[in-house]
């Protein structure tokens, strides 16, 4: 069959490209003068964060801008659940916590960091997210591709 720039070449199926290497570095450490809360999120989500790629020495101060960003967010929160939204000021007119502010722009901030580190679904799909060398028995178990191939060929 002829294409535009001559013949067209034959696509072998069975074709997989080679997996990129991974990089054998060891998971970067915490740095220190975490806040506790930073310290909880730092726990939570560098390991995963470096089995996937997306986490090298390089990373470490951002992934600590974000830890720190996610306690912030969280303090704020909880000052928030227990006082509630507004006080009252001086003059009887109510008026939006501060700790609302400081929410609302941690938040902003972590909407970034979580695009950059993909943590969340969305994100993730727009990462190149290198396939794991050995996929786990759930996702050979939902690969049913070459079964469908070969009940329908």
């Amino acid at each position: 069959m002829m294409g535009l720039r001559g013949p067209l070449k034959a696509v072998d199926e069975n074709y997989k490209p080679e997996p990129r290497q991974k990089a054998q570095t060891p998971l970067p450490k915490m740095p220190a003068g975490l806040s506790a809360g930073a310290k909880a999120e730092w726990r939570r989500v560098a390991k995963p964060l470096h089995q996937l790629g997306l986490l090298t020495e390089l990373d470490r101060k951002t992934l600590a801008m974000y830890c720190e960003c996610v306690a912030r967010y969280e303090r704020a929160q909880a000052a928030l659940l227990k006082d509630g939204d507004t006080f009252i000021q001086p003059n009887g007119v109510p008026k939006q916590r501060p700790e609302y502010y400081i929410m609302r722009d941690a938040l902003q901030e972590l909407r970034q960091f979580i695009a950059l580190f993909g943590l969340s679904p969305s994100a993730r799909m727009r990462l190149q997210i290198p396939e794991p060398e050995h996929p786990d028995e759930m996702e050979a178990l939902l690969d049913c591709g070459d079964f469908l191939d070969k009940l329908w060929s």
